[in-house]
């Protein structure tokens, strides 16, 4: 299964995040009014290589699913709602990468030189600041009704706490063998709870139900928990103990988000599949 497939439903939307990544970067390049050469490079290094853009696929995959929810809102996504939400992701999930390489030491990130590497830590540091500033800059100005901004604008304070504390906990850890339920919180935080809102946002945004969107961010749990351990595996630095089989606890957290993609309806193919693809991808390295 080839990614491109997967997205076909949301290509126009994907590249409508690409653009409007493009222009966040464009935007903190001419804080100054006039431009700078070094805010430039800074903004848009985290955006030069980019990833799978897993969030913002999930953002608009579950609203399409939302889409498929809302009687009688007509077949379209609400698109510039949803994409707005899937670029503020996108620039959430690197800021905290941006974060992540300067805690890790990390030179490398997406096969080119980090931020910290080639800038130092102290302007890495305000460059994952100013990249926060911006998503929740995006969240305030969502074209969505001022009841549903608001919601969505403490879903995701929630999580950018919940990614911090579990960072907080990873660190707190090396040195010793994790228990499987400690890694799982950690993890969860880390990873998984962006993953959930993803799903939960894209949902709402939407106009999908209450219990839609619930489900598909119970999807989006699993999905996330499963897509760390994968990378952990492929890794070999999860730091677990020993005595756990992390392979075995993989696959029964595969077959678990299997079921939670199971329940969801019809209209949740695409979730579906970009869950069948990331697997697909990782069992077949």
């Amino acid at each position: 299964m080839e990614l491109s497939s997967v997205l076909a439903p949301i290509r126009g939307e994907m590249a409508a995040v690409e653009e409007e990544l493009g222009a966040v970067a464009a935007r903190i390049a001419s804080s100054r009014g006039e431009g700078s050469a070094i805010l430039d490079q800074i903004a848009r290094h985290p955006f030069s290589v980019p990833g799978k853009r897993l969030r913002p696929a999930l953002v608009l995959l579950s609203a399409l699913a939302g889409r498929g929810g809302a009687r009688g809102r007509g077949d379209a996504i609400p698109r510039e709602a949803a994409v707005g939400l899937a670029t503020a992701v996108e620039v959430l999930h690197a800021a905290s990468l941006v974060h992540d390489d300067i805690i890790d030491g990390a030179e490398e990130r997406r096969h080119q030189v980090s931020l910290n590497k080639r800038y130092g830590n102290r302007v890495a540091v305000l460059a994952g600041d100013i990249l926060y500033t911006e998503f929740f800059g995006l969240l305030s100005q969502l074209a969505v009704e001022p009841a549903l901004r608001a919601r969505l604008f403490s879903l995701f304070l929630g999580t950018t706490r919940k990614m911090c504390v579990g960072e907080i906990l990873a660190q707190e850890a090396p040195g010793r063998s994790l228990g499987f339920k400690e890694y799982l919180e950690i993890n969860e935080d880390k990873t998984a709870s962006l993953f959930s809102s993803c799903c939960v946002g894209g949902a709402l945004v939407a106009g999908a139900s209450e219990e839609e969107a619930r489900n598909l961010g119970e999807f989006g749990l699993l999905f996330g928990l499963t897509f760390q351990m994968l990378d952990d595996l492929a890794d070999r630095d999860h730091g677990l103990d020993p005595a756990v089989d992390l392979r075995a606890r993989t696959e029964e957290y595969a077959r678990r988000t299997r079921k939670a993609a199971s329940v969801l309806e019809s209209a949740s193919a695409g979730v579906s599949a970009l869950l069948d693809y990331v697997l697909g991808q990782a069992l077949s390295a």
